[in-house]
């Protein structure tokens, strides 16, 4: 970093080995805080050996280096560094491979310097450029073409970082564009350090296996064969396949034709195999049937547009709803493929709304064209069954009645449909279904055609992409729940997506301790801070906390009061553990991946990091414990799929997902009263050679079907008494208010309720979005208590609140926050002794704390694990069930957990 001051550059090393840079220029009159001496932009490095620790931070310190580097009283270690450059090769390369390993410093192209000024050799794939012809030295510059073709040029040196006055602590000098003065950075070395992490990425050994898996998903099937994915991942970084693509790295010509054209997606013996293929996706299969059936649009409609397909089917093109999209591709169901631990991605925006959403939006199209009428995609307001006059296009594949007989008609017209929307593939018993429906409504043509499409688009072959052999036997009736007479119990799981900022839901006001934890705070969190005359104070004098009040964030009004009332608790620098662990050893103890969206959410979902339940969900195994009872248990999730409340196949019912908005009629304005008969036959039981897919399609509408009729005829009569808002979670929370209110209907005396709100991902601006988010959070669980208190269940139901992770409490450049690990989570409800903080409320929020990770991130004290099996037992788990219910309970000490009659009035 060249300046004409006199400079320094030290090092300041944290106890996990990783550094922050101190800059220390001379007469420089400011210096950005990531450069200060309080730098807390700790960076990984890749140390040869051991590196300088603190005694103060580790049991194992080495006094920093000897001596050599300084103790720092806030912890780690303050180093003065040199850099040493030294020569890597002396002699010609003996191949590619080898330069490509040793050289990590890029060179200017030689022809851009002045003729004369480099002499040129080539062996073994290797050019060196001389200053001197036939002399390595460190002006040497070898050029090389890697194996995604680019050329690439290094200079003969190595630098390396080292301790000044210990050598033996040295790690490789990390790339950087950017000048460490703020006054010399500019936007083009940020563009230049941009492009060079995205070519990284790009290049990277995964990317290629990992963009093939994701098409093949899209394209063919969702469990590719290892095979597959390597010639797919192949044709992707030679840019070539056959006659297709360029040759150049990642040509997605070659990629996709590899898609398409591998045997492995065209083999007609594949096909036959029942674990082959998958479900297709939601928006796709509206797109086949506008397409195969001809759909044009009405006069004065200059665009056709589906409305509301994202609530109605789960998915529109351009609306994904998270950067996850719509569904996850590692997603594994239940049913048949979950039994053959295969994943269907689309499986998991598969529930009862969208499945019935589909078909109602699906009929109407048929029957009304392209209008709202009866759940349809579109905008029009006829609803008179083959007058298309209002709606906005319509269905034009027309099949005239010709002079042959009706057992001809039909076979005809059943048999272009079923080339047209299922390949060819529907079977010969649900070909014979339709045909017989065709008929029996001849000789109206358009009706028995609108007949046997609407029936043919209920059937597995249009829905999966599988080949289906049915069994000759009905479909099971799914049984309806029987009371067994115990309490009524309900668990609301809330949980807020995306990683909940929540040091600034709880944080740190009055401590009479050793030191002032709101300073600290203020100190840490610089810009985000909440102001401490905006904190609406506590008491927890008697939760033994390092301060004898906290602040909750301003706009929690209600959940302090229900604090206040004894109501509510919350639970302090809670997430997901292996195992008890420090600052020495969180990565050895650590199996999950930590700091992860996806990974975070789905362990604080399923509670178990060692996976020793696989497949199942806390919520599952809580149910689980309490059919083993005798309990009629429901579960239930609003708006998505969710493995929190999947458990054992066989002793907990398959979870439904209900839309917010409540239950629709599944058919309304039936074209006939067989309908309902022919649909069931259409999805009957399957051969066991018969596709897994399928076979899930059937069963899952089977059941949605039977449990949509029950919903909706019980919940049409219930109403909530309390005016609930209209945001996505308070919606949330009034269909759970009424599905709780339904409980004599349904049989039930237990129900697991999952729900989720999104918009915690706070990278930016944090201050604003979350004032907008705990004012609805504040409003919804204020109208939620409200009605249970009203309903009288109150002390009958138990909200608990967790997200992905907290966040970091040191601030990034745009006013956010960032990933971090443990957090702090409330819960609440008429049974819980509330008014207190479980847990250890760190005692020291800077990055020399013994929980800190840098940057705040803070390692976890309470597990899930902790806070999930006192709840379970509150819902009525005895001890033995316990184990099942948290797996990973003998990973820590029995004073890990707290017991549950300190939580509940047990």
């Amino acid at each position: 970093h060249w300046s004409t001051d006199h400079c320094q550059i030290l090092l300041k090393v944290n106890s996990v080995g990783q550094v922050a840079i101190v800059y220390e220029p001379e007469d420089y009159a400011y210096l950005h805080p990531h450069i200060r001496d309080d730098n807390r932009n700790f960076f990984k490095v890749y140390w040869r050996g051991d590196y300088p620790k603190n005694d103060n931070d580790v049991t194992t310190g080495n006094n920093c280096g000897g001596g050599i580097c300084e103790a720092l009283v806030t912890g780690g270690c303050l180093c003065d560094t040199v850099i040493s450059e030294t020569l890597v090769f002396s002699r010609m390369p003996e191949n590619k491979e080898e330069v490509l390993a040793n050289l990590n410093i890029g060179a200017y192209d030689p022809s851009a310097f002045d003729e004369g000024t480099y002499t040129e050799q080539e062996a073994n794939g290797v050019k060196a450029y001389f200053t001197s012809f036939g002399i390595f030295d460190r002006d040497t510059v070898f050029e090389v073409t890697d194996e995604f073709g680019r050329i690439q040029r290094f200079k003969n040196t190595k630098e390396n970082v080292r301790i000044k006055g210990a050598p033996e602590y040295s790690f490789r000098n990390a790339p950087s564009f950017m000048s460490l003065l703020n006054t010399e950075a500019s936007v083009r070395d940020a563009e230049y350090e941009t492009e060079a992490a995205l070519d990284h990425y790009l290049h990277h050994d995964n990317t290629a296996p990992f963009v093939a898996i994701r098409l093949i998903q899209r394209f063919t099937t969702s469990n590719p064969s290892p095979r597959y994915v390597k010639e797919v991942a192949t044709a992707f970084r030679n840019g070539k396949y056959g006659q297709f693509g360029t040759g150049a790295y990642g040509d997605l010509a070659a990629t996709i034709a590899s898609v398409l054209l591998e045997p492995e997606a065209r083999s007609v013996t594949l096909d036959a195999d029942p674990f082959r293929g998958g479900l297709r996706e939601p928006i796709l299969r509206v797109m086949a049937v506008l397409r195969s059936m001809e759909v044009e649009k009405s006069e004065g409609y200059p665009v056709l547009r589906l409305e509301g397909m994202s609530d109605k089917i789960g998915q529109m093109a351009h609306s994904f709803p998270t950067v996850f999209s719509f569904f996850l591709p590692e997603y594994r169901p239940d049913g048949r493929p979950g039994e053959a631990t295969l994943v269907g991605p689309e499986t998991m925006i598969m529930d009862m709304p969208k499945m019935v959403g589909m078909l109602n939006g699906l009929f109407s199209l048929v029957k009304y064209g392209l209008s709202s009428c009866d759940g349809g995609f579109g905008a029009g307001r006829g609803c008179t069954e083959g007058d298309f006059s209002s709606a906005a296009g319509q269905l034009t594949l027309f099949m005239p009645y010709t002079e042959v007989s009706d057992d001809d008609q039909a076979e005809a017209a059943v048999n272009k449909l079923s080339t047209l929307l299922t390949s060819g593939r529907l079977s010969d018993s649900n070909k014979e279904i339709i045909k017989k429906a065709y008929k029996e409504m001849l000789p109206d043509v358009d009706a028995a055609l609108r007949m046997a499409q609407q029936l043919l688009l209920t059937s597995p072959e249009f829905h999966s992409t599988n080949i289906v052999k049915m069994s000759g036997e009905s479909r099971a009736e799914p049984e309806l729940p029987q009371p067994s007479g115990s309490p009524y119990k309900a668990i609301v799981y809330v949980m807020f997506g995306g990683g909940c900022d929540s040091y600034n839901m709880l944080v740190p006001h009055t401590c009479t301790g050793i030191k002032d934890m709101y300073a600290e705070y203020q100190q840490v969190r610089e810009e985000i801070a909440l102001p401490k005359s905006s904190l609406l104070e506590i008491d927890a004098s008697t939760s033994n906390q390092i301060c004898d009040s906290f602040g909750l964030h301003p706009k929690l009004k209600a959940v302090q009061g229900m604090y206040n009332d004894g109501d509510l608790l919350f639970f302090t620098n809670t997430g997901v553990l292996t195992k008890e662990t420090d600052k020495e050893n969180w990565r050895r103890d650590t199996v999950t991946q930590l700091f992860a969206h996806n990974w975070m959410q789905r362990e604080a979902e399923r509670v178990d990091p060692l996976k020793e339940a696989d497949g199942t969900g806390i919520l599952g195994r809580i149910a689980d414990a309490l059919n083993k009872k005798g309990r009629s248990v429901g579960t239930f999730s609003i708006e998505r799929n969710t493995i929190s409340l999947i458990g054992t196949p066989g002793l907990t019912s398959t979870p439904f997902i209900l839309s917010r908005s409540g239950v629709s009629k599944f058919n309304n304005r039936a074209s006939s009263e067989s309908m309902e008969a022919n649909i069931a036959a259409i999805n009957n039981a399957t051969a066991p050679e018969s596709g897994v897919f399928g076979d899930y399609w059937s069963e899952t509408l089977v059941k949605s079907l039977s449990h949509n009729k029950l919903l909706y005829n019980t919940l049409s009569g219930k109403q909530t008494v309390t005016t609930f808002p209209t945001s996505y979670l308070g919606s949330q929370l009034a269909m759970v208010a009424k599905m709780i209110d339904s409980r004599a209907e349904r049989g039930s005396d237990a129900d697991m309720f999952f729900l989720s709100t999104g918009g915690w991902d706070t990278h930016s601006d944090v201050l604003d979005n979350m004032d907008r988010l705990f004012t609805d959070v504040d409003n919804s669980f204020k109208a939620f208590a409200d009605e249970m208190k009203a309903k009288g269940v109150w002390d009958s139901v138990t909200v608990i609140e967790t997200s992905d992770f907290a966040r970091t409490l040191a601030p990034n450049t745009g006013r956010g926050s960032d990933h971090a690990w443990g957090g702090n989570y409330m819960m609440f409800g008429g049974g819980v002794k509330g008014g207190q903080i479980v847990g250890t409320y760190p005692d020291n929020l800077t990055d020399d704390g013994p929980r800190s990770l840098g940057r705040g991130r803070m390692i976890p004290t309470t597990s899930w694990d902790a806070v999930f099996l006192p709840l379970a037992e509150w819902a009525g788990a005895t001890p033995d069930d316990l184990p099942n219910v948290c797996p990973n309970k003998d990973n820590f000490p029995a004073s890990h957990f707290i017991d549950a009659t300190a939580l509940f009035e047990i």
